[in-house]
């Protein structure tokens, strides 16, 4: 079920007029996936103290994440999986 919830959460983001969403990123450790919203780059002429804040990431387990990845899949909503290894 929270799969669901997160799935709104994207959606909504995806919907905002302020900013364009262009992707999600997963970055998948052991224990758990980090969701984060990559957005378009904002114009340069832009007030710095005016930029909005990006959507904060989402700590997933990884049945949440297999859930949703398919969830996505079938919304055609475009993500990167990352399995970085650290030393």
């Amino acid at each position: 079920m929270k799969e669901k919830r997160i799935l709104e959460t994207i959606l909504l983001e995806r919907e905002r007029q302020d900013r364009s969403m262009v992707r999600l990123e997963f970055n998948v450790h052991p224990d758990v996936v980090v969701m984060n919203f990559i957005y378009e780059d904002p114009a340069d002429d832009e007030d710095v103290h005016k930029q909005r804040h990006n959507h904060d990431p989402e700590l997933l387990d990884e049945e949440t994440f297999e859930a949703l990845k398919k969830e996505l899949y079938e919304r055609n909503i475009p993500f990167k999986q990352r399995r970085d290894e650290f030393m």
